[in-house]
């Protein structure tokens, strides 16, 4: 079989990337474009030069491979953060891989003399298949012992400050903004994080149901979210504001954060 050399490239490329990025998805990581293209860029030169140095196709400078392309994507993190991306990105791969070959095989195709440009497709479905479990290993699993909790002390950062106060977390609370889960916290909690001027000038908003109708809530971007008692910060997420939270409670915590 002929092989193209920018096949191999662009084919490692994404390949490195969708694992890389569906791992730190995995473990809520903020996800550095930089990172994972300077991580994915270092796989793809050591698959080029494998063929021509047999002693690169030993497991062990495959691992070394496959810490430092974590180390780069993780950057300064916790030991135990490291280990956890580390040992997700590793079942990532052998179950993308072992999903790729039974598709393969369901269509009884041979990889090996499949045309290459197909690669990325079949390893694409199968990180759909990946999400698609991740998804409900999460939900029902993860999140679990949280919800059994229902209360959390927390950590929100925004505008480069922190705030800590009590969360609940609201099974019913399925609110996305842009595809971003999004708590509800206190009109007070935001005005520590933003000055009144800000917080009026703030023109996106989300829609809300409540038992009084549909509200349009401002909404704010966090820099993370995180519990009082871990170092752990979950990024991505952003946050409705609202004028009508009473009792001890100030921020309603979404089902999947």
């Amino acid at each position: 079989m002929q092989v193209y050399i920018e096949y191999v490239i662009i084919n490692n490329l994404l390949i490195n990337a969708l694992v890389l990025t569906l791992s730190l998805k995995f473990l809520r990581h903020k996800i550095s474009r930089a990172s994972v293209f300077i991580s994915s860029a270092i796989g793809t030169v050591y698959a080029i030069f494998l063929p021509l140095y047999d002693l690169l196709g030993f497991f062990v400078f495959k691992i070394i491979l496959a810490l430092i392309m974590v180390a780069i994507c993780t950057g300064r993190c916790t030991l135990k953060r490291y280990i956890a991306a580390t040992v997700v990105f590793f079942a990532l791969t052998f179950a993308m891989g072992g999903i790729t070959l039974g598709l393969a095989s369901m269509l009884s195709l041979d990889l090996e003399n499949t045309n290459s440009s197909l690669i990325p497709f079949f390893v694409g479905l199968s990180g759909l298949i990946v999400i698609c479990a991740q998804k409900l290993i999460y939900k029902h699993i993860i999140l679990a012992k949280r919800k059994s909790r229902y209360e959390e002390l927390v950590i929100i950062s925004a505008n480069g400050k922190e705030v800590a106060c009590k969360a609940y977390y609201d099974s019913g609370n399925k609110l996305y903004y842009k595809n971003s889960p999004t708590i509800i916290i206190d009109r007070s909690v935001a005005l520590q994080l933003y000055p009144i001027e800000e917080l009026n000038k703030i023109d996106k908003n989300a829609q809300v149901d409540t038992v009084s109708g549909k509200k349009n809530l401002k909404v704010i971007s966090l820099d993370y979210l995180r519990t009082q008692d871990k170092k752990e910060k979950i990024y991505g997420v952003v946050a409705a504001i609202s004028d009508y939270m009473r009792g001890e409670y100030k921020v309603v915590l979404h089902c999947d954060v």
